[in-house]
């Protein structure tokens, strides 16, 4: 059996779920909600290929004008003026009144796939075409007209299509059947932010192996958000990195091993984000970039604190950024775009992520378990040094669900000794290491962690 033929869409993730792209040479039909991305989804496709991949493309337009359109693509970092004729050509269609003018454009569209030996093409939309047409004429111009064109001259083509939200069908409902995939973008909301989601419905030579992803749009287009996997590339080093407290560094069998994540957790007031602060500062004092995400608390409270530990924050600045965001802001899509961000554009060698209660409170269990293990799998693939900070109590009897990812778990408490309230700590796991077993008592002197 011959091995389907590839085309990558140039959308970041998609082509991933898809193996490789769609099928060369054939139609996929596009459908979603006013709003959703439709024609950002199809200009993006034309433009990698002309660009990327030697593929000149066809973009045919019922719904703006050519300067509405490149304008529109260049907010989102899609630049068509700087493609050559030879690799793009847009066709302007917004006067179509009848089947006559509706040849004409298919004539138009033969003559140039021709004249630049286009390999795709996108038709943005076929609504406005259905809406002249019968439900027969419907099925004899898409299969008769747009299928013999796109087959006969090579081209692997997306055919846009409005979809009313809360629609169940495209169009007459027979447009689904005639084309090899169909695309379903949607508009849906979450806790009060707008989230779009992608849904394959139907693609031939592909096993989608999830019904729906999220996807963004960023001033580079469209992405898609995909669930990493376990298996993910990334491990942990040989190489030991000090806490920035000698005594833990002890404990751990000489500190923590590179590219490998700690889960420090316990109740709120234990010292969590002051361990967290240690381990940063000590990556910044060896020349390393190092950022704090904070959930929890702003970036001028966390700069205070630093301050407090008796440092200058002017010396460490440079190499060191605090974040401070809410998950309120973010869906799951979007906050896994803002933490691939913050690798892509500082590469930090350490990172904290502190307040994970508040990412749990925010989302549901499952959404929130995938988003910090995207993260911390994200960050492993790095080979970034990773400390989580969690409110659960793990010598109390409560669960962290994270400690499955995790390489190291440092827990903290609280006991009562006569009269008076003591910190502990112990390494409850250590990845591939022996370390310390004993309970511990910490306490804080001078702005410094202290265990003894």
């Amino acid at each position: 059996m011959d091995e389907l033929v590839k085309v990558k869409t140039g959308i970041p993730g998609f082509d991933e779920i898809m193996n490789g792209g769609i099928v060369k040479n054939s139609i996929v039909l596009l459908a979603g909600h006013p709003g959703s991305g439709k024609s950002t989804f199809g200009a993006q496709f034309i433009y990698s290929g002309a660009l990327h991949h030697g593929e000149p493309g066809i973009y045919v337009s019922f719904a703006e004008n050519r300067s509405e359109f490149y304008r529109n693509m260049r907010t989102i970092g899609l630049d068509f003026d700087r493609l050559d004729e030879k690799d793009f050509r847009f066709i302007e269609a917004l006067t179509i009144a009848d089947k006559e003018a509706l040849d004409a454009i298919a004539t138009s569209i033969l003559e140039t796939a021709d004249e630049i030996s286009a390999k795709r093409l996108v038709i943005d939309s076929i609504t406005a075409l259905i809406a002249l047409l019968r439900e027969k004429e419907v099925r004899s111009f898409l299969h008769s007209t747009l299928t013999r064109i796109a087959k006969s001259m090579g081209l692997t083509t997306i055919l846009i299509a409005d979809m009313p939200i809360g629609a169940t069908t495209i169009g007459h409902g027979v447009e689904e059947f005639i084309v090899d995939g169909v695309i379903v973008l949607e508009l849906t909301s979450l806790r009060g932010l707008t989230r779009r989601l992608l849904r394959i419905k139907k693609m031939r030579g592909v096993l989608i192996p999830h019904s729906a992803y999220e996807f963004i749009i960023t001033d580079r287009g469209v992405r898609l958000y995909v669930p990493l996997e376990p298996m993910l590339s990334g491990s942990i080093g040989r190489k030991r990195l000090s806490t920035g407290i000698p005594e833990l560094d002890k404990m751990l069998g000489g500190g923590l091993r590179k590219g490998s994540i700690t889960l420090v957790s316990g109740p709120s007031g234990t010292g969590k984000t002051m361990i967290a602060l240690m381990f940063c500062i000590e990556g910044i004092i060896s020349g390393e970039r190092v950022v704090y995400l904070s959930y929890e608390e702003s970036a001028e409270q966390l700069k205070n604190v630093i301050r407090d530990m008796k440092f200058d924050l002017g010396k460490l600045e440079d190499n060191l950024k605090i974040v401070s965001y809410s998950p309120q802001k973010l869906t799951p899509g979007l906050h896994y775009e803002f933490f691939r961000k913050i690798h892509d554009e500082f590469g930090p060698s350490r990172l904290v992520v502190d307040g994970l209660g508040a990412l749990e409170r925010h989302y549901g269990r499952e959404e929130f378990l995938e988003v910090a293990r995207n993260f911390a799998l994200l960050s492993k693939a790095k080979g970034t040094t990773v400390v989580m900070t969690a409110l659960k109590n793990l010598v109390g009897g409560e669960i962290a669900e994270l400690s499955t990812i995790a390489d190291n778990i440092i827990a903290l408490w609280f006991e009562r000794e006569k009269d008076e309230i003591k910190r502990r700590i112990t390494i409850l796991k250590e990845r591939g290491s022996t370390h310390d077993k004993r309970i511990r008592s910490m306490d804080f002197k001078e702005g410094r962690v202290i265990i003894w």
